[in-house]
């Protein structure tokens, strides 16, 4: 049944959304706040590099593969039921890597994590589409969840070299995920009298075999394109490429097979088959391939090319998360003139602007080139809150209610692909520029300048082509409206 539909915008419009929005912001403040306290994790747990590596990579392995199993839970147990799942076992994993002894049990914990986040993380989109029944109210709600992980993103950077710097009770770097637990708790607590309970009207079961299948063939997808430019890309990881789309293409196909059939699926064809929502993932997928590699090339140049410490160079993404939770914010607001379309092109467009004007100032003025970037960054950062929660609110629109819940999780599993399909594709250019602006004499800060507005050229390209792309995407409204199956579809 639709449970609890019935509970209008006002159940979760401020208490409930501020917990779901917590939950959103612990999961992607994780993503990054392990990066800057790895050097102290490393040392005091006595790992070797790859121990540390796999505690970063770890995290974000299973949380990407989770995703879509987490999201069709979400529509067949409870949204809410799920989302408090992953918020419970995501506070208990906090608790053991902050108390972990080596490096084994602070990686086991850290894939423990990974994959509450995967159960907690497409329940946030899916409360927010089941809950907001008002366009308006919906988009704000929106708006808010694109500040909020913009703001997680820069604040996860900033603390963890705050916290690991200021050896809080001599915890050295243990607070980076202890901090986790009183949250963690609080949200727990308020819960149930804040949030309202949802599932598919249709979902019934879960094909847990498909599901097994479609998890492996996950693995075999993410882990070359995290750890192949780590590794330089082995035989082995090239093999598990291949495996990999071989495996989805069967995974895809039997989903197919069985939605006909009218057995239990972990997909359902009828997602699939839309294009409004297989255009819209696909323009979701080629976006988010802009985004891990920019940070990380930024973050390189600043930290490896002009010196800054870790907590500078975390600061120096103030303007760009500031710009990206504004215009998050206010997309919405814009949406409602002008259009889903009109926005989302604009925010591509912008970014690809914004790109190709830092690619023009690191060649134009390398001396003073960090203070010369934050104005571009925030360009950046305002095209990006254009784009990146607009977008996931434009595709769910077009979304029935039975399916809200899987086509969450597979946007949100589409974004960390990107993350991970650009980290492995865009930053190759940027290796290169490099390796040639060297072998030429340049200095280190001039290689990296030359490799950052190498990746830069390659960002405006791939956002230009997104912008393109957007002209044959049916999104939302602009699409074919499913039949509505409960009040919060008509």
């Amino acid at each position: 049944m639709v449970a609890d539909t019935a509970q209008t915008d006002s159940a979760c419009s401020r208490l409930g959304l501020g917990i779901i929005l917590t939950g959103a912001f612990v999961a992607m403040m994780d993503t990054f706040i392990v990066n800057v306290a790895a050097p102290s994790i490393q040392a005091d747990l006595h790992a070797d590099t790859a121990d540390t590596e796999f505690v970063i990579a770890g995290y974000t392995l299973t949380y990407a593969v989770g995703l879509i199993t987490g999201g069709r839970l979400g529509d067949i147990y409870g949204r809410r039921r799920m989302f408090v799942v992953g918020l419970a076992g995501f506070t208990a994993a906090s608790l053991a890597c902050g108390l972990a002894d080596s490096a084994g049990e602070l990686i086991a914990a850290r894939l423990a994590q990974g994959t509450a986040a995967a159960m907690l993380s497409p329940q946030v989109l899916a409360i927010i589409r089941t809950s907001f029944v008002d366009p308006r109210q919906r988009a704000r709600a929106f708006g808010l969840m694109g500040a909020v992980q913009a703001l997680a993103s820069v604040f996860g950077q900033i603390l963890g070299g705050a916290v690991t710097q200021a050896d809080l009770l001599g915890l050295s770097w243990r607070p980076v995920f202890l901090i986790n637990v009183p949250i963690g708790i609080a949200a727990l607590l308020l819960i149930r009298r804040a949030v309202p309970e949802s599932r598919s009207p249709l979902a019934d079961d879960i094909d847990w075999g498909g599901t097994l299948f479609g998890v492996v063939a996950l693995i075999l997808l993410f882990v070359p394109l995290i750890e192949g430019q780590q590794l330089g890309w082995p035989g082995w990881l090239v093999g598990m490429l291949l495996v990999a789309v071989v495996a989805l293409t069967v995974f895809a196909a039997v989903q197919i097979r069985r939605t006909r059939s009218g057995t239990a699926t972990l997909l359902n064809a009828e997602l699939l088959a839309s294009r409004a929502f297989t255009g819209g993932a696909t323009v979701v997928l080629l976006f988010s391939t802009t985004m891990t590699p920019l940070y990380l090339g930024y973050t390189i140049l600043l930290q490896d090319g002009y010196g800054d410490s870790p907590l500078h160079a975390g600061l120096a993404f103030a303007p760009l998360a500031t710009a990206v939770a504004v215009s998050s914010f206010i997309a919405g607001r814009v949406i409602r003139r002008v259009g889903a379309r009109a926005v989302l092109t604009a925010g591509a467009v912008l970014h690809g602007i914004g790109s190709g004007v830092v690619l023009w100032v690191c060649l134009a003025a390398p001396a003073g080139l960090p203070d010369s970037l934050l104005p571009c960054m925030a360009v950046i950062g305002i095209a990006q809150g254009l784009f990146v929660t607009p977008s996931l609110n434009a595709v769910l629109d077009g979304v029935g209610e039975q399916h809200i819940g899987g086509a969450s999780g597979i946007l949100t599993a589409m974004q960390r692909l990107g993350n991970a399909l650009g980290t492995a594709v865009l930053m190759l250019p940027f290796l290169a520029a490099y390796d040639q602006a060297r072998a030429v004499g340049a200095t280190s800060a001039k290689g990296y300048t030359e490799a950052f507005a190498t990746l830069c050229g390659a960002v405006m390209l791939v956002s230009l082509l997104t912008a393109a792309l957007l002209y044959y995407v049916p999104l939302g409204r602009d699409g074919p409206r499913p039949r509505a199956t409960s009040p919060a579809d008509r």
